[in-house]
């Protein structure tokens, strides 16, 4: 029994599923709660912080599948989503963080 991982792509397809779920799970647990508090609990910052490390971690595994694939498009397209989750995730931590101004506060 192999479980499904009889190829390097069968692993790495599952990796990503497992990922992305997790990333999924997450979000949806972070967005039954309010804000505000996020980080009272231990766990919910380890969840919050799943949703943005999962990403960085998934789509190499999804730019290897491509290539392992020779569909040079897909790859390039995956290369660009990886850009965008390089430059997307450091901003939202920055701003979590750092307290940026966030156009989303109420006004008053």
């Amino acid at each position: 029994m192999t479980f499904g991982f009889s190829t390097l792509i069968d692993a790495l397809s599952w990796a990503i599923v497992v990922l992305l779920g997790l990333k999924v799970a997450a979000t949806i647990i972070l967005l039954s709660r309010d804000k505000q508090t996020w980080f009272q609990a231990r766990w919910s910052a380890g969840l919050w912080w799943s949703t943005k490390v999962t990403p960085i971690l998934a789509v190499p595994c999804m730019i290897a599948v491509a290539l392992l694939q020779r569909r040079a498009g897909d790859a390039w397209a995956y290369g660009g989503l990886m850009l965008f989750v390089l430059i997307a995730v450091p901003i939202v931590v920055w701003r979590r963080f750092y307290r940026a101004p966030s156009r989303t506060r109420p006004i008053g």
